[in-house]
């Protein structure tokens, strides 16, 4: 009983004092001017507007003043998404706009696009979280909005390089394909636009998808780049090439793939280790599906790489630097121990180990998938899953792939 009341006199003392405690620029911030200005602000910065509307003899709205519109995290939402302004019901415009959006209780907040078309209305003192996520919900059809009206206006052939960088921008943030979008703004640049590296930064920071004018242009010009831009379009380019691929492996659209990879061996000098490892993991998806051997041979090798050179007694030792380091906050109290299982640390004192059984089963079993009968490399995947056998013991998967390629070799 005592920690009950103890904790509600902590919360009620919290609520009171945070709103004090917050700086007034820490929270929501409002458009102060007329309505006709604050339409033709939002027109200009294409925003989306939130409008509070209260009276003064309101509770929850003096609550909302107090407790959640001055927070710091909720004006770092408002501010960036919105222009906000308090529209006050029975005073001035407030009276005419309330039966304009038909406000009948107190407060009602409005979600408008920048044209002051409604796109949500909340009513009542809302918690910070929700009073947040609505923001978000407000904000998402704002731009599905935007986004239909721009849909067509470039089908009716809107042209304009300001509008076509924000329709890019717009599908881009919506995660749709905007290589369509991109082709139009490249056809309307010269050859000295396209190549500024200005226009390369936008492409680079904007494309979404691995074709099409665009995409063409970040590979054409990736190797006349300075070194820093070409750091910061490797991964660019990287991470288009490889999901591509990888939708294209799912869809078994195969015959694509190979050319996929091709122009990954552009970027291969920017490359990371873990960005090579993943590469060299979906060619040897790829080579099973397509029973491409000069692929799983490569790919193999290169995933392999010095595992087998690493001693026993190395991994064990790796493995145990990473289970203490792992298992540390739970030793020093920073995180709950009841939240590890008894399998969770089991699994946690062979993290290496599970690592480099990683490479060794993935090119091993590719190798036996594709590689015909008699193949001089099987003899390499059998020693990959020989050492897998000695690393795990009796594990039935890896005991009956040494079994099938040496039938294999035989």
């Amino acid at each position: 009983m005592m920690k009950s009341i103890l904790a509600n006199t902590l919360l009620y003392i919290g609520l009171i004092l945070s709103p004090l405690l917050a700086s007034a620029e820490d929270g929501v911030q409002f458009f102060e001017g007329s309505w006709k200005a604050l339409l033709q602000l939002a027109r200009e910065q294409n925003k989306p507007i939130f409008v509070d509307v209260y009276t003064d003899w309101c509770p929850p709205c003096k609550r909302m003043d107090q407790e959640v519109l001055p927070l710091a995290a909720v004006g770092a939402v408002y501010n960036k998404a919105f222009i906000n302004y308090k529209l006050n019901a029975e005073r001035g415009e407030g009276i005419k706009l309330v039966k304009q959006y038909e406000v009948h209780a107190y407060p009602t907040y409005l979600y408008l696009t920048p044209e002051g078309v409604l796109l949500a209305r909340v009513v009542d003192y809302q918690e910070p979280d929700t009073f947040m996520a609505y923001a978000h919900d407000a904000v998402a059809k704002n731009r599905e909005q935007v986004l239909a009206k721009m849909d067509k206006q470039f089908e009716g052939g809107n042209r304009d390089p300001h509008f076509l960088k924000t329709y890019i921008i717009q599908k881009k943030d919506l995660g749709l394909d905007n290589s369509l979008a991109f082709d139009a703004y490249i056809k309307a640049q010269s050859s000295t636009e396209r190549e500024n590296p200005a226009n390369i930064d936008f492409i680079r920071d904007n494309l979404n998808h691995a074709k099409g004018a665009a995409f063409d242009l970040l590979l054409k010009t990736y190797p006349t780049v300075d070194q820093t831009r070409r750091q910061k379009l490797a991964p660019v380019l990287f991470n288009l090439l490889t999901d591509a691929a990888s939708a294209a492996l799912k869809e078994n659209r195969l015959q694509e793939i190979p050319s996929f990879f091709n122009q990954v061996d552009v970027l291969k000098q920017q490359l990371s280790s873990k960005q090579q490892g993943h590469l060299y993991l979906l060619q040897l998806r790829y080579a099973q599906r397509a029973k491409d051997t000069e692929i799983a041979k490569k790919a193999g090798y290169a995933f392999v790489a010095n595992s087998m050179d690493i001693t026993t007694d190395s991994i064990q030792a790796e493995d145990k630097r990473r289970y203490t380091a792992l298992m540390q906050p739970y030793y020093s109290g920073e995180r709950d121990s009841t939240e590890i299982t008894a399998e969770d640390k089991v699994l946690a004192q062979k993290i290496y180990t599970g690592e480099i059984c990683v490479y060794l089963y993935e090119a091993s079993n590719t190798f036996d998938m594709v590689l015909n009968n008699g193949d001089p490399a099987l003899k390499d995947a059998l020693r990959w899953a020989e050492r897998l056998s000695q690393l795990r013991p009796n594990n039935p998967q890896f005991n009956q792939l040494i079994d099938r390629i040496k039938q294999k070799i035989n």
